[in-house]
């Protein structure tokens, strides 16, 4: 069974008006109670929900808290589509992020080949990407989904936890 890498991004506000050192301390405590993953601009990412509590609390406390989100983390192999930015991001560390609030994820289990490959060509146009027989699309497209596996006799397994 396929297992979503997921991992977490705590996104800080940056601060105005406030001195070096205050930044200073936050990048030092960031790193005393996690240890960082990856980063996007403000956003750091974090392999534990733990951690990511943990900071979120701390920048919560200091004010400068952002948001909170659940990431899949992609495979370096992914075939990312040009909808692609409009649901996750490109990492500093060069890595393929979505929001996984964003997102469903299906595996086509059974149908024939050719079924199959029709069915992939009419659902080409909704997907954000690949992650080898992973595909992630809108949740908003479920139902659409559903209903071309349906059209062609193919069966479709969405991933939730």
């Amino acid at each position: 069974m396929f297992q979503l890498n997921i991992v977490f991004g705590v996104e800080m506000k940056p601060p105005v008006d406030k001195l070096p050192g205050f930044i200073a301390q936050l990048v030092k405590k960031t790193a005393e109670l996690a240890k960082v993953l990856d980063r996007d601009k403000q956003l750091v990412i974090l392999s534990t929900e733990e951690e990511a509590n943990a900071l979120q609390n701390y920048y919560q406390s200091k004010g400068v808290l952002e948001g909170f989100y659940p990431l899949v983390y992609l495979s370096q192999s992914s075939e990312l589509k040009t909808s692609f930015a409009d649901y996750g991001f490109i990492s500093q560390n060069n890595e393929p992020y979505l929001y996984k609030e964003m997102v469903a994820s299906f595996m086509i289990q059974k149908g024939e080949n050719q079924q199959r490959e029709m069915a992939l060509l009419q659902m080409e146009e909704h997907l954000i990407c690949k992650d080898e027989n992973l595909f992630f699309i809108d949740r908003m497209h479920i139902e659409l989904m559903e209903g071309i596996a349906r059209a062609y006799n193919v069966e479709l397994t969405f991933w939730s936890e």
